[in-house]
């Protein structure tokens, strides 16, 4: 399942990040890469504005991708054609607040979810992940052979 993010709109709709902050679609690259690599889905996020290393498409991953509009478009035009790029609509994302972009998206029978749903399912992500993590990181933890000897103690008694 494909999602295409709007980038600028996600930033913008989310509280840890803000359009202000020189670094925030490296931050919003980091956070959405984390997602894509444990749900494995594709994954495109387009953003307004000039890109930050001079090259309009940036593959990261076969499943990752970062977009920017050529000059004289917008991130709403690449969305668009990204979205007219595809035939079978029902398994693609498009995660965005725009009304215009939502309902181009829902004409072609994409799922549209939004920006602001979309932070709270990051959210709830890594919720869980740092649970799973921590859970995982507790049944790992080695005993030194001083602690087995302690704990043996504790239990011969």
């Amino acid at each position: 399942m494909p999602y295409i993010i709007d980038g600028n709109n996600l930033i913008g709709s989310s509280p840890e990040v803000s359009l202000e902050d020189p670094d925030a679609r490296k931050k919003l690259i980091d956070i959405v890469r984390k997602f894509q690599e444990k749900k494995k889905s594709k994954v495109i996020i387009v953003f307004d504005g000039e890109p930050d290393n001079g090259y309009h498409r940036q593959l990261l991953t076969n499943k990752f991708n970062i977009v920017y509009p050529k000059m004289g478009n917008s991130a709403d035009d690449e969305i668009k054609k990204i979205l007219g790029s595809y035939t079978y609509f029902k398994d693609v994302v498009l995660v965005t607040s725009d009304r215009e972009l939502k309902t181009f998206a829902k004409k072609k029978g994409a799922k549209v979810v939004n920006s602001i749903e979309f932070n709270f399912e990051l959210k709830r992500f890594y919720r869980v992940q740092g649970a799973s993590e921590d859970k995982k990181k507790r049944i790992e933890a080695k005993l030194s052979d001083q602690e087995v000897d302690q704990w043996l103690k504790i239990f011969e008694d």
